[in-house]
């Protein structure tokens, strides 16, 4: 357990998962009415899911490396 907080902790940041967490912010607020004002419903929900998943990760990668 504690080689896989180690290697978390040597790839992960406080500024990476801010950079993670803004670029799913920007593709969500952005890029997102783009695609459906263009009338492309299908990718437009494809960038919220994975803009979605992107915030939630980000948050939980935050959390697990305060706690330890």
């Amino acid at each position: 357990m504690y080689k896989i907080v180690g290697s978390i902790k040597s790839i992960f940041d406080n500024i990476s998962i801010l950079i993670i967490i803004l670029v799913a912010l920007f593709s969500l607020l952005i890029d997102g009415p783009n695609y459906k004002n263009q009338g492309f419903i299908r990718e437009y929900r494809i960038v919220k899911i994975i803009s979605y998943s992107y915030i939630a990760l980000g948050i939980i990668i935050f959390i697990f490396l305060r706690i330890t």
